[in-house]
């Protein structure tokens, strides 16, 4: 569970494994990487450990998730990208995060593509969804360029977010 799963010219994306914390402390503690999420900036190592935690129970559990990114010249961690399955609605989304040092670099959508082939491959989906915040508009300008078209305004938590789908070819 520790290699790459998924290659692009660039990056690398693998599991994350419990030494990923202080990245993810990093990424999450950065209210700008956070701010279009609806989640809360964090700083607590004890937090980013959960969240690993239960991003490697859905991976061992349906062999897709969040997988962490990393530049493949380098070998540093530069964000997340990946599908995650939600029971209740029987589908799959698509989200990803990067530092914002590596934002405006094409890494969101190439490590995205790579996803999607995961989906309509091994995986087998049918569709994968996204939601963008409106004000998001570098997400939603990514969704876009990949194909995904806009399925209208859902409410999430206390907001409304854009909806999206992309469905297999």
């Amino acid at each position: 569970m520790t290699g790459p799963v998924l290659e692009t010219p660039r990056l690398r994306l693998r599991p994350h494994l419990p030494g990923d914390a202080p990245f993810m402390v990093r990424l999450n503690a950065n209210p700008a990487c956070v701010r279009y999420t609806g989640d809360r900036a964090f700083g607590d190592p004890s937090e980013a450990d959960a969240v690993i935690a239960a991003l490697r129970l859905q991976w061992a559990a349906r062999r897709m998730g969040r997988l962490l990114v990393e530049e493949r010249c380098s070998g540093a961690p530069v964000g997340w990208c990946g599908l995650k399955w939600h029971e209740t609605a029987g589908e799959a989304d698509l989200g990803y995060r990067f530092l914002e040092e590596r934002w405006g670099r094409g890494y969101a959508t190439e490590a995205s593509r790579a996803c999607i082939a995961q989906a309509w491959g091994p995986l087998g989906l049918d569709h994968i969804v996204a939601r963008a915040m409106p004000e998001n508009v570098a997400s939603v300008r990514v969704l876009e360029k990949l194909g995904f078209r806009f399925t209208g305004p859902e409410r999430d938590g206390d907001g409304v977010v854009h909806g999206f789908r992309l469905d297999r070819p």
